[in-house]
């Protein structure tokens, strides 16, 4: 299903797409947008702040800023 929706949504065919890549891409996106970790949480399902934390490093362009 997975990759259905990812040719749907025009991702390119050499970049591996699995549930975890786009889990961790949300959390990313949903920091970036200064989302609180409790509705970060609510939405991607995580059950601790920790486990959030795990994905949401902060990116080379955060970074740079």
């Amino acid at each position: 299903m997975l990759k259905a929706m990812a040719k749907d949504a025009g991702f390119l065919k050499h970049k591996r797409i699995t549930n975890h890549s786009v889990r961790k891409l949300l959390v990313q996106k949903l920091r970036t947008a200064n989302i609180p970790p409790t509705e970060t949480m609510a939405i991607t399902g995580h059950k601790n702040v920790q486990s959030i934390t795990n994905y949401s490093n902060i990116s080379v362009e955060q970074q740079q800023k």
